[in-house]
């Protein structure tokens, strides 16, 4: 646990099972079809789903849970390993070691056959658990309650829980399955669906309206409740009595298998990566939309995930410091050049596309007019910034173009912290503004060979 930004998760897990089916015949029997087995999947569920979609995007969860010790419970480790997720297990036979068997035919769920047993988690194990994360409260940054009410989060451990990582001054987001809603007080964020919110409501005879949510909110002391609404979208009440109704993107619904799962988890890590609170849920609720459009339990790939982020934030029309967040989230490599840029010619236009092919998002700080002047004399610049930044947008390799009015990019360099800095071989790595900061930070500086000798300078006085 060697990343300061680990999310602990606590919940029930279970193995999810996809039987596709081939229809044969009518059963001479009774009228019920006869269906041959084509493929069986086996797929992390519950909490362990929470768990792989944080990892399929580049988080670091870790994965607290109980367990029956039997051949169900060897599956869920083996596939756990497989996705290189660390956890901690707890054993006991008299537990469960849950399963949801799920029949398919043509594509379509008709049936699910359930195999478990509610066991209320142990005073030994308990005790236990809350030890370890005391021990370890320093390496996580976030919990996650994900209640599917099998008898693992009992309130004890809830209580006890919610209390330590309060103490120390970190995010608690939960998935409630209780419709006693009192037992996850202090959690920050609260996530039921519509059904569970109706249920808590009328748990404590509230008709379902902002000012009895509002009420729960209270009761929970939490932040907010994020509602989810299926192919609705979602609605967030805070305690500013606001509601704010965020759709979902319109798509073709395939399978809403672990849906919960997949939004929470994204929240979980945007929310701790530093991505603002309404940004988090829109992206969570936005990446959601491709995830119902997958079979089975499904997660995102990093690849996947970085079309979302990129799609996000062009359909958002995001700013430039939220871009960047997002771009540095999603591991996307950044690279910058600086310059005047007065006059594009064949020699920036190769230092641009040498530079592309070395980054996934190149930026280009430019000089303003004001910088300009002070660095080249009254007679420059040629061309005035504006026409410059629309010139610069126009080139395909270029993702973004940010003036700034000091003699060098140096705070703006501070500020992106990009992977990689580019310049022109008329310079030396060491005399290149920004060496000695972006080395320090294990950043590399690289130098683009010329394209024949050209500047602007020359191309002026000829």
């Amino acid at each position: 646990m060697k990343d300061n930004k680990n999310i602990l998760i606590l919940g029930d897990i279970f193995l999810d099972v996809f039987e596709d089916t081939k229809f044969e015949k009518i059963s001479p029997e009774k009228p019920v079809q006869v269906l041959t087995l084509v493929k069986k999947i086996e797929l992390l569920g519950g909490a362990a789903n929470v768990a792989n979609n944080i990892k399929k995007i580049g988080g670091s969860p870790f994965l607290i849970s109980k367990l029956s010790n039997n051949s169900t419970s060897k599956k869920i480790q083996k596939l756990l390993r497989k996705n290189r997720i660390n956890y901690k297990l707890f054993f006991d036979n008299k537990y469960s070691s849950p399963e949801k068997r799920r029949i398919v035919s043509e594509d379509h769920q008709f049936l699910r056959v359930d195999t478990e047993k509610i066991i209320l988690l142990n005073k030994k194990h308990e005790k236990e658990i809350l030890n370890f994360i005391k021990k370890n409260i320093s390496k996580f940054e976030i919990l996650i309650l994900s209640d599917y009410a099998k008898g693992f989060l009992n309130a004890n451990l809830i209580k006890a829980a919610i209390s330590l990582f309060n103490k120390n001054k970190k995010i608690i987001i939960t998935d409630p399955k209780n419709s006693n809603i009192k037992i996850y007080k202090g959690s920050n964020f609260i996530c039921p669906n519509s059904f569970e919110l109706n249920q808590s409501l009328k748990f404590y005879n509230l008709k379902a309206n902002n000012r009895n949510v509002q009420k729960l909110i209270k009761l929970t002391n939490s932040k907010a409740y994020i509602v989810t609404k299926g192919s609705e979208g979602l609605i967030l009440y805070s305690r500013k009595k606001k509601e704010i109704y965020i759709p979902q993107k319109n798509v073709k619904i395939y399978d809403v298998t672990g849906a919960g799962d997949s939004f929470i988890s994204f929240l979980s890590y945007l929310i701790v990566s530093k991505i603002d609170i309404i940004n988090s849920i829109k992206f969570a609720n936005f990446a959601c939309s491709k995830i119902v459009q997958k079979k089975y339990t499904s997660y995102l790939d990093l690849n996947e995930f970085r079309s979302l982020i990129e799609n996000y934030c062009f359909l958002e029309n995001l700013n430039f410091e939220k871009k960047i967040q997002l771009w540095k989230l999603a591991k996307l490599k950044i690279g910058v050049a600086n310059g005047c840029f007065d006059i594009i010619h064949s020699g920036h236009l190769h230092l641009f596309e040498k530079a592309k092919l070395n980054c996934d998002k190149l930026i280009i700080l430019i000089n303003s007019d004001k910088s300009i002047k002070k660095l080249k004399g009254n007679h420059r610049p040629i061309i005035k910034l504006s026409e410059r930044k629309k010139f610069l947008k126009m080139i395909k390799c270029i993702d973004e173009v940010i003036p700034f009015d000091e003699d060098t990019p140096i705070k703006n360099l501070i500020k992106i912290e990009p992977d990689i800095l580019f310049k022109g071989s008329d310079y030396k790595k060491a005399e290149v503004v920004g060496f000695n900061f972006l080395t320090q930070n294990k950043k590399k500086v690289k130098i683009i060979k010329k394209y024949k000798n050209f500047s602007t300078s020359k191309l002026i006085i000829s």
